[in-house]
């Protein structure tokens, strides 16, 4: 009966399109649950790679659009439209006053023209998280992250305790100095991270140092406790693995890599189901609670107005292209199909967020999966915060040493 019925169906489509009728979509609808059995029913609103996904077992729980003010902080909504068409950008991602000063604050480009403001956007919306800095709810030195090891069989071999904080020198809207860090022009944040356990990482700490103009490369350091001492990183090995997982020190949030490396490109804006809000929480012990291996139950997913940009690198490195869900009001990536140099689709990230009561944003959840190879990295993000007025000194190279202890 079932396949009498599937029959019936594809006759009546066929029908539809011999006479010159369009065939739309099915749309997904608030409290839908797409699994590997409907999934065919909503990939226009996917990427392939979100689609390869649910095929081996996520799931994706439909959920009614979040209104833009609670997905946002309000501080910075507020400079966002103080400083409409303040901003200016040029060809390789370089944002800046009109002036040509340090940008002033708020998402630099609300209503963006190229693919390359897209980019510049989710650099201060997403990786900079809306705010003057990040770090740890429970201080300097406490885990907010883990970092889940997955085999190609589902199973997490190792668990990794991450803490860390990031400070930005532009765009400013919450302590001083505001809004630019004088003597620190040239820079646009240092971003530290500490590992905390198990034994064979604890003590690591890495710095990078990140720069406004796009074109220039990260000064990336690490320091080793075996070795007691600091070590420059050539930073010219982006593509290689951080700390031995599938995760690239450009695959970061999704693209974390200065935007002249690479030329970007909008193939289309359209409804997509985006992750922007509501993630499942991290738990921090124990068992994460993933299915089928991988995956966070009920991923909760809106539809919602998506830039899709093509990034071509600019450089050599491990993908002949990347192609990001960029959501179109709040510029986090939700998904990011990654292809090899052969264009066989090589690695797909899925990113979780949530917001407090006040619209500030939480990253959670961030998967990145080897589909080549079955094995992923789960980045599971359960204390941090924006806005905690992280201390500068403690982001000097001279310093890194001090959070070993």
């Amino acid at each position: 009966m079932k396949n009498v019925k599937k029959i019936l169906i594809a006759n009546a489509m066929c029908i539809l399109l011999l006479s010159g009728l369009s065939v739309s979509a099915a749309e997904p609808e608030p409290g839908l649950l797409i699994t590997a059995d409907n999934v065919s029913e909503y990939s226009q609103y996917l990427l392939p790679g979100a689609v390869e996904q649910i095929n081996r077992g996520a799931e994706l729980k439909v959920q009614a659009k979040s209104p833009r003010e609670g997905l946002t902080n309000p501080v910075w909504a507020a400079a966002t439209e103080a400083n409409r068409g303040k901003a200016r950008i040029d060809e390789l991602g370089t944002v800046s006053t009109q002036d040509g000063g340090p940008w002033i604050g708020g998402t630099p480009f609300p209503e963006p023209t190229s693919a390359v403001e897209v980019m510049a956007n989710y650099q201060y919306t997403n990786t900079g998280l809306e705010g003057d800095d990040w770090a740890s709810v429970n201080g300097m030195r406490a885990a907010f992250s883990r970092f889940f090891y997955i085999n190609n069989k589902g199973e997490v071999y190792k668990d990794v305790a991450v803490g860390g904080a990031e400070y930005h020198m532009n765009g400013r809207l919450n302590f001083d100095p505001k809004p630019i860090v004088s003597g620190r022009e040239a820079e646009d944040r240092r971003r530290m991270f500490v590992f905390l356990a198990p034994y064979d990482v604890k003590g690591i700490v890495t710095l990078d140092i990140q720069y406004r103009d796009q074109s220039k490369l990260p000064d990336s350091y690490i320091y080793l406790p075996n070795f007691r001492r600091v070590r420059r990183v050539s930073t010219a090995n982006r593509a290689d693995a951080v700390a031995g997982s599938e995760y690239s020190v450009s695959d970061l949030s999704g693209f974390s890599d200065p935007l002249g490396l690479w030329e970007f490109k909008i193939l289309e804006k359209k409804l997509m189901l985006m992750s922007v809000t509501d993630s499942p929480p991290v738990p921090v012990k124990g068992d994460p609670g993933f299915i089928n291996g991988y995956f966070v139950p009920n991923r909760p997913v809106e539809l919602r107005e998506a830039y899709i940009i093509e990034a071509t690198p600019r450089y050599d490195t491990v993908y002949s292209r990347k192609v990001l869900a960029i959501d179109a009001e709040v510029f986090r990536i939700s998904d990011g199909d990654f292809y090899d140099k052969q264009g066989q689709l090589y690695k797909v990230v899925q990113q979780f967020f949530d917001n407090d009561e006040e619209g500030n944003v939480r990253p959670t959840w961030n998967l990145i999966l080897n589909l080549q190879t079955g094995f992923a990295t789960m980045l599971g993000q359960f204390g941090v915060s924006q806005n905690m007025d992280v201390p500068l000194r403690i982001l000097e190279v001279n310093n890194l040493k001090d959070f070993s202890r």
